[in-house]
């Protein structure tokens, strides 16, 4: 490649035909694709009247995660059709009621840095926090590539947001990123590689990591990555037990070309919340302390991870939800729920007055067990608060770190974590 490259451009020149660069359309090999229940039923009945096969069955991962397990007619028949599928079409990895397709993916052996992802969801951008470049598509997209392994795409231009100082610990991975999201706001990264660079003293972990590449696409982003580093290595090791045996580190080139650089000092950041309407419209915590809630939810792929839970536990331990206030927590996956048991966090969250659901994505997408009624006011974990997402049109979301949700189910109203700490 000649001159200096991002990452993104790096990575997606190992699997196209060059050196591709900004605004150059490519068809680049896929290693890894992603589905889940309601993207697969909107394609599986398109791909028999086509008459189509998957090229890859065995790089496709498959998860049943929205109706998990159904909670209606409609849906268990949905669900039935993609377990049909999923047997017939020879997709052996297939999670039914294992948590939530991106933690399912981020604790997958086969996601690997610098691979190339694709998901039937748009948070799959949360895989990039391991160095790879993920990326959302719709179904006829994904349809595409199941049949013939590689995707078209646009190579998108990058932004540079380094990451400064040290965090303070009331202060998560969650909080920086809905602080980015204020600046960028609905669209400032559309279709741009969001490249984070850690600069931290204190680093950011990877499931702090995985919240923010998460949520970058909230912005508009089409990726967004982390340079795999050392925090990438102990993840793997832990997760896998070694290094993939092709591991080197990569990163952008000093000079790459980026479309903006953007600064952030850890040390100066606050607990963020988002305000109803959208997970752009940010402020402190201090702005809408106190404003009275009825549900908190601790959970989805962007806040229902292990650290998150350890996170509630640090203010919930000992304590009581707020009367009348409803708690409903949902660990990510599987394991998410395994570990939690372990440790005791699930004994401290059932004491705090906590339901548990299983785990999936549940209240996010108001698909079940945490719908909101005319009115309500919740403030969540999840990753959007679109109006009507999570219940009833005239309920409102505002969306907060775990540490934020766990000060306000005790408080009962918005309260600032750093009040219990």
């Amino acid at each position: 490649m000649q001159g200096p490259a991002t990452l993104t451009e790096k990575i997606l020149s190992r699997k196209a035909a060059g050196a591709e660069r900004e605004g150059a359309f490519v068809r680049v090999e896929v290693d890894l694709l992603l589905g889940t229940d309601p993207s697969v039923a909107l394609i599986a009945d398109r791909m028999e009247v086509l008459g189509a096969g998957i090229l890859h069955p065995e790089r496709v991962v498959l998860t049943a995660d929205h109706f998990s397990p159904p909670a209606s007619i409609d849906r268990a028949n949905l669900l039935k059709g993609v377990i049909d599928f999923a047997r017939s079409r020879g997709i052996a990895d297939f999670h039914l009621f294992r948590g939530i397709c991106h933690q399912i993916l981020a604790e997958h052996p086969s996601l690997l840095p610098y691979r190339v992802v694709v998901g039937g969801d748009s948070h799959t951008v949360t895989a990039g926090a391991l160095g790879c470049f993920a990326t959302g598509v719709g179904s006829t997209d994904l349809l595409y590539s199941l049949v013939n392994g590689a995707i078209w795409l646009q190579v998108p231009g990058a932004i540079c947001v380094e990451i400064k100082g040290a965090m303070p610990e009331c202060v998560s991975g969650r909080d920086l990123i809905l602080d980015l999201l204020g600046r960028f706001g609905e669209d400032g990264a559309a279709y741009r590689a969001i490249e984070f660079c850690d600069w931290t003293s204190t680093g950011i972990g990877m499931d702090d990591r995985l919240a923010m590449c998460n949520m970058t696409v909230e912005s508009g982003a089409k990726n967004s990555l982390f340079a795999p580093d050392e925090v990438t290595e102990e993840y793997l090791l832990d997760r896998d037990g070694r290094l993939p045996p092709d591991f080197v580190r990569l990163a952008a080139d000093p000079g790459a070309a980026y479309l903006e650089k953007v600064e952030l000092d850890a040390s100066t950041s606050n607990p963020m919340v988002a305000l109803p309407g959208s997970p752009a419209r940010t402020t402190t915590v201090q702005d809408v302390a106190r404003e009275p809630l009825d549900q908190v939810f601790i959970g989805s792929c962007s806040g229902g991870r292990l650290t998150d839970l350890r996170s509630a536990c640090r203010i919930l331990r000992g304590r009581k939800a707020a009367p009348f206030l409803k708690l409903i927590v949902v660990p990510a996956s599987a394991a998410v729920m395994k570990a939690a048991v372990r440790e005791g966090i699930i004994e401290v969250l059932l004491e705090s007055g906590a339901v548990i659901g299983a785990p999936g994505c549940g209240p996010c997408g108001g698909i079940d067990k945490g719908i909101l009624a005319a009115g309500e006011v919740c403030l969540s974990t999840s990753s959007r608060n679109f109006t009507g997402r999570m219940g009833d049109p005239t309920s409102r979301v505002y969306l907060g770190s775990a540490l934020t949700a766990a000060a306000s189910a005790v408080a009962g109203k918005i309260a600032d974590p750093r009040e219990f700490l």
